[in-house]
């Protein structure tokens, strides 16, 4: 419990998509004095895009996206879970609803935060606070990333994408298109905008920012999470290494956006990450897909090499 005239100590994941920072995310919520927000500017990101009728209008793939959309809101088993969800919101002081969160709300939530926990922990992705620093709190804060080879990123954001946004199933693994099926996400330029915020936060933090290798991670869990707190001040326990798999504490714990605490989690996108009960060592090489059926399409192959320079320089600054 932190004093009246002490804040809790903010601290950022930012990331790019598939690195593992989902379970690090549960991880944390078992840890000591810790309270857990999730992606909170991405919902700001998506209030500006993809809910947003006027951004990419007039794009033949956003503007199908948007119907589709308009079409599952409208039906009455999307109408049933809106209505238990208000009644989430309502009754919860962790939650606000999609359409309400702002990045100006986001920033003054974060500001005059007066949680009772010694530690703040907001994993977000780096491409939503890209261009909008002005909304970053104006509190004392630690920036830390994770990073993960690029030929194990793209084909599972393209298998996440496709799962989740083919809405009508009629393409295939050659035909989903990881980048251009995705309208509203930089997806081709993830790891510059990554490297940029890194070498912004070095500029202007005053603590080093921290990157951690989500394969790292994974693979010596008891190497990486010490180091990592130790860095952040926090005091590490052995029995973090283990947590509970119920995916119900995130409904009670996790801070933000309902669609982000209360949907995304039973989505494909974090389904398996919220019900993990301890880091998952990989079983592949570094630099290697995870599932051996996601062959490498040529939208992957350029997304790739593109990608590589960016996570190389910050792969050679990562924690070991």
């Amino acid at each position: 419990m932190t004093s009246s005239s002490q804040k809790p100590k903010l601290i950022f994941l930012w990331i790019v998509p598939r690195t593992c920072s989902t379970a690090l995310s549960k991880c944390m919520t078992f840890v000591d004095d810790t309270e857990v927000w999730a992606e909170p500017y991405m919902a700001c990101h998506f209030n500006e895009t993809f809910y947003n009728p006027n951004f990419r209008k007039g794009d033949t793939v956003a503007d199908r996206m948007r119907e589709t959309l308009k079409k599952n809101e409208a039906s009455e088993t999307m109408r049933a879970i809106r209505k238990e969800m208000a009644t989430k919101i309502e009754k919860s002081p962790n939650l606000i609803d999609q359409k309400d969160i702002s990045y100006q709300w986001l920033k003054e939530q974060l500001e005059k935060s007066d949680s009772e926990k010694k530690f703040i922990f907001v994993k977000d992705q780096s491409l939503a606070i890209n261009n909008h620093f002005e909304y970053l709190p104006d509190v004392p804060t630690h920036h830390t990333f994770m990073i993960r080879h690029p030929r194990e990123i793209y084909p599972s954001y393209k298998s996440m994408t496709w799962k989740r946004l083919d809405f009508d199933g009629t393409k295939t693994w050659d035909e989903w298109h990881a980048a251009d099926d995705s309208p509203f996400l930089p997806v081709r330029d993830l790891f510059q905008i990554h490297l940029k915020i890194w070498k912004h936060f070095r500029e202007t933090s005053d603590n080093e920012p921290i990157i951690i290798d989500g394969y790292d991670l994974a693979s010596k869990p008891d190497v990486i999470l010490p180091k990592y707190f130790e860095r952040l001040g926090i005091p590490f326990k052995k029995s973090y290494l283990k947590w509970d798999s119920s995916e119900n504490i995130i409904e009670k714990k996790w801070k933000g956006s309902a669609d982000m605490v209360l949907m995304e989690p039973k989505t494909v996108v974090y389904a398996r990450a919220v019900k993990s009960s301890a880091f998952e060592p990989p079983k592949v090489p570094r630099g290697t897909p995870s599932n051996p059926e996601w062959t490498i399409t040529p939208e992957l192959e350029e997304m790739i090499d593109g990608a590589l320079p960016f996570y190389e320089e910050m792969f050679q600054a990562r924690l070991q």
